[in-house]
């Protein structure tokens, strides 16, 4: 029996099983029914109240109301719990129908559940390094990436949203306490349990985030975990039925777009710029009377005065919706939920619309058996111009002159100005965002479990989950006519097609025992062992036709040359792994964790891997010492220590690869395919391995009002794979890989929390900071680790930025004849870079690459964040400030005049018209754009990322409609932003030296959501 029909088979019993198990018990049953209040006698609207031993309840409406129908039974209890509150049980009695119930609230501290890997602990008893976020919080902010929801809200986590562009993904990037390797740095993401994007999961889905930042929690998930642990965890119904909407809309804008120069200015530069160069170029100047047109608009069909950047992007909308059902009987609870969210792009030509489901059920048996099962889907369809949003951003800074209209009167694209002198066509950026790439996806996660109780708090668990997404990607570029404004044009181009399918497919199994034992609460154990098996598999396709007859024909078919190529690849991961926790009157905590994983992308001598972490912890509240005391509501000290993994080097890097098919062999006078290797092999690779020390403390003051976390690390990745370089004379297109460099992440995070309230009025503040200095610390056998602005160089981060030190401009002809030689032909006008050494490492008076030197770092030392939230009555309001510092990005308005100019350049040094120039005078670009610290200037920025007011309907008007709940808001997303730079987000990418990064955006929403 193939994989597939097993899967069928299995998933039809299992919604059997399901079906019959949700099935209603007919019974005898009495009807309760009463209000919960606090101690203040205020409603308590969210209640949970269920039947004790049961799955079954319900919970309170907006009014603290419930009615419930209980069975007949001898003694019933009623189990009512709250976030924030004390439990209350209350027996019922046969001839009372009617129950208040007043709660109190309790230490959040020490109650608080965090999940953890394989399970939850009480955040009191936890002893390793971890952060929760309940997404209930921030989930009505608008984007279409759920990983940006994070950014700022978790010490240790650096999130960075690169860009806006709807649909991608990888425009978010997610770093938890630093970079580790030269590799993937991504963490590995679980959701309920299996490897997943976040980006997959809709944020109203989720129940909460849980964040392992050490080696202590993480280390039972071995080899994947080297990165950290982003634990997801979706909701799940109970109690009575329930229906929610949630929706909002929004208006996005760039959050900043560099100012060009007007049309006349830039003609005005670029005769500067030709009259430097000499030669023939001052014969492409524009005349005094051309560049009057342009200063006039007497002519625009000639002589126009475009800013491409503000034809390229706009105002643009973007919605989201959610509807679930949510409930549960005697044994048996649902969630079904059904998302949608369209984007349509700041830049022309650039959406993304997304609809996903999910369903999470599970019944219980003879109470003692729960059979479960998720599943999720969704469907995308994502579009943006040919070549990538880098494209449109090339052309208008390169290439198209602002000279040119966006069209002529005729209608056509215009691609011309009237400077007979320069009679090249462009093309026209608002034209190629009208010819669009579009890629879907599709994606399914299945998971069905079930869990075994024969004897109190011993769990047997089986559990099996699949994972298909696929990506079909279509582009077709069309012959390109190239209009002048008469209407006459010449075409360029071949008309093309090109199809890529890309499939991946997981499955894991996984089997777990727990067992949790207290003897007469002084001793606490809790046991786990388990083993897992999960496979991988990606496979690719893709397929290029060439000569189509036509524009309007897109099949392949019609192509008059096709060729195809296309690759797969497979992986498996066999664990075994266990966890100790113990506790002495909960004031002495222990854990101790093993994995053995066995991964076939290692050589089978060092395939087997162990994974061990240890840890402590010490609840000095508990101690006797500090129990007349009432300053101190939770002291605890905390320290571990650990190893990880890291897998994440790709399929077959101890392997030899070949290429086949290609015309490698010559034989006679002919070529002949065959095959050829294409990397070389190293048989003795091992793991990458991270070894993590913590040390933590955790505290809460003033009756809960005041808390505070702190950790201290020390992160070391040793045995770093890379590809070190080989002469050519070996014939490979692909170094081996060798375990040769160490990274080392060191730091300290805090946080900082104050919540009160004051009759009606209620307050908030938290913070976060973080602190991480990354270092390279050894990399053996490359000395020279070079990429253009970057380097890896043993005592400084990794890919820190690499020039040449800038001393200003030359500004006058003796600083030159004084000036090193070397490169270039330096003028007056030209930027001054210093001689710092030489072949002895002192200055020798020449300019070469030996004075070049560390002149920035491009991941940041420093993240904070502020979140401040309120309450008034009905009104409730949040602002969240979010920063980085001590960072460093590229920003170069490339000092030539070819495309649009920015009016940075205006301020450029010119001897006769502006000797006080800035900006390095025009003819000289490849001297002048060499990487220096002169283009690096720092990103460090605070930024208003999310402002929210919002006003919730009063429960004596919604309990009258059937309502449980109605809030309506508005909010604004990057509103304002505190930074050095200028004309560009400092958020970009930190390989952009160009500035071709996708701006942010700035977002206006109002949005509405309602339980029934």
């Amino acid at each position: 029996m193939d994989l597939k029909k097993m899967l069928s088979k299995k998933m039809s019993i299992s919604l059997i099983l399901l079906l019959f198990g949700c099935l209603p018990i007919i019974a005898q049953t009495i009807n309760v029914e009463g209000k919960v209040t606090d101690i203040k006698g205020e409603e308590l609207p969210g209640v949970s109240v269920s039947l004790k031993g049961t799955t079954s309840g319900t919970m309170t409406d907006a009014g603290g109301l419930y009615n419930f129908s209980v069975p007949k039974t001898d003694q019933p209890v009623l189990v009512f719990t709250y976030m924030g509150y004390k439990t209350k049980e209350i027996t019922l009695i046969n001839t009372q129908t009617k129950y208040d119930v007043v709660l109190e609230e309790t230490s959040k501290y020490l109650d608080e559940v965090v999940v953890v890997a394989y399970g939850v602990q009480k955040k009191a008893n936890l002893t390793g390094a971890v952060s929760s976020l309940r997404v209930d919080d921030i989930k009505d902010i608008p984007v279409s990436n759920t990983s940006s929801l994070l950014q700022g809200r978790m010490s240790g986590v650096t999130v960075s949203s690169f860009s806006a562009q709807p649909g991608k993904d990888s425009d978010v990037e997610i770093r938890i306490r630093g970079i580790g390797t030269f590799g993937n740095s991504n963490p590995l993401v679980l959701i309920d349990g299996v490897e997943g994007s976040l980006s997959s999961v809709a944020p109203n889905d989720i129940e909460s985030i849980s964040v392992l930042k050490d080696a202590a929690s993480a280390a039972i998930y071995g080899v994947r975990a080297a990165n950290g642990v982003i634990l997801v965890t979706t909701k799940r119904g109970t109690g009575a039925n329930k229906l929610s909407y949630s929706g909002t809309f929004g208006v996005q804008s760039a959050t900043v777009l560099p100012e060009f120069l007007d049309s006349w200015q830039w003609a005005t530069l670029f005769n500067e710029q030709n009259n430097a160069l000499g030669g023939d170029a001052p014969n492409r100047n524009y005349t005094p009377e051309m560049i009057n047109a342009l200063k006039t608009g007497s002519d625009k069909q000639h002589f126009a005065n475009t800013n491409w950047m503000k034809e390229i992007f706009r105002t643009a909308p973007i919605q989201n919706h959610y509807l679930s059902a949510t409930g549960g009987g005697q044994n048996s609870n649902y969630l079904a939920s059904l998302g949608y969210m369209k984007q349509d792009g700041i830049m022309k030509g650039t959406d993304t619309e997304r609809i996903n489901f999910r369903l999470n059920a599970d019944s219980k048996y003879l109470n003692m058996v729960t059979f479960g099962m998720n599943t999720a889907g969704s469907y995308q369809k994502t579009g943006e111009p040919l070549g990538g949003t880098w494209s449109i951003f090339n052309q208008i800074i390169d290439q198209t002159r602002p000279t040119i209209p966006v069209k002529y009167d005729n209608g056509k694209w215009g691609q011309y100005d009237g400077n007979p002198n320069f009679p090249l066509y462009q093309s026209n950026p608002v034209e190629l965002t009208t010819m669009s790439s579009q890629q879907n996806t599709y994606k399914f996660d299945g998971k069905v479990y079930l869990d075994i109780e024969p004897i109190k708090n011993l769990h047997f668990k089986t559990s099996f989950a699949y994972q298909y997404n696929q990506a079909n990607y279509s582009a077709f570029e069309p012959t390109h006519n190239h209009y002048k404004s008469d209407g006459s044009y010449i075409t360029s181009g071949v008309a093309s097609l090109e199809e890529q399918k890309a499939q991946q497919q997981q499955w894991i199994n996984e089997n777990i025992v727990t067992y949790n034992l207290d003897l007469e609460k002084i001793h606490s154990f809790g046991f786990l062992v388990g083993q897992s098996s999960q496979y991988n598999g990606n496979k690719t396709s893709n397929a290029k036709g060439e000569g189509f007859l036509s524009n309007d024909i897109h099949v392949m078919n019609a192509a008059k040359t096709t060729s195809a190529t296309g690759w797969e690849e497979e992986a498996t991961l066999r664990s075994f792994f266990g966890r100790v926790n113990y506790s002495y009157y909960n004031r002495y905590l222990a854990e101790v964790n093993l994995r053995r994983d066995e991964s076939s992308r290692i050589p089978k001598k060092n395939r087997v891997g162990y994974f061990p972490s240890v840890s402590a912890g010490w609840n000095i509240a508990e101690e006797s010492f500090l129990q007349k005391q009432s300053t101190i509501d939770a002291l605890k000290l905390r320290v571990s220590w650990g190893k990880l993994g890291n897998q994440d080097i790709g399929f077959y890097p101890f392997a030899q690869t070949y290429n086949l098919g290609l015309d490698n062999y010559i034989w006679g006078n002919n070529k002949i395919s065959g095959a050829a290797l294409a990397s070389a092999a190293n048989p003795d690779i091992k793991w990458e391995t991270t070894t993590t020390t913590d040390i933590g403390l955790d505290a809460v003051f003033a009756k809960n009002k005041l808390s505070l976390t702190f950790d201290y690390f020390n992160k070391v990745s040793s045995d770093i794979l890379l590809q070190l370089p080989v002469s050519a004379l070996i014939g490979v297109d692909e170094a081996p890989y060798v375990n040769a460099a160490e990274v080392k992440n060191t730091g300290w995070e805090i946080s900082l929390g104050y919540n009160d309230k004051w009759n009606d009025f209620s307050f908030g503040a938290n913070l976060n900071f973080s602190h991480v200095k990354n270092e390279i610390t050894s990399v053996s056998g490359r000395k020279d680790w070079i990429n253009d602005w970057t380097i890896n160089l043993a005592g400084n981060p990794i890919g820190s930025y690499y020039g040449y030190v800038a001393d200003g401009l030359y500004t006058t002809q003796e600083q030159i004849d004084n000036a090193p030689v070397g490169i270039g032909n330096p003028r007056i006008g030209d930027i001054r870079y210093l001689d710092i050494s030489g072949p002895d490492g002192v200055p020798d008076g020449e300019i070469t690459d030996k004075d070049r030197t560390i002149i920035g770092n491009p991941f940041p030392k420093i993240t904070y964040s502020l979140n401040l939230t309120a309450g008034y009555k009905h009104f409730d309001f949040s602002a969240f400030f979010q920063g980085i510092g001590n960072v460093d990005r590229i920003v170069m308005d490339y000092p030539s005049i070819g495309g649009g100019a920015t009016k940075e350049i205006w301020s450029r040094y010119n001897a006769s018209e502006n000797p006080d120039g800035t900006y390095p005078s025009l003819g000289n670009s490849t001297y002048n754009a060499l990487p220096s610290s002169f283009w690096i200037k720092s990103a460090s920025y605070l930024r208003l990322k999310n402002l929210e007011i919002g006003y919730s309907l009063p429960s004596s008007i919604l309990s009258k409609a059937r309502v449980q709940g109605l809030r309506v808001f508005i909010s604004a997303q990057n509103l304002i932003t505190f930074t050095g730079i200028k004309n560009y987000d400092p958020e970009k990418y930190a390989a952009d030296s160009r500035n071709w990064t996708y701006p942010n955006a700035k977002t206006f929403s109002v949005g509405l959501n309602i339980n029934l």
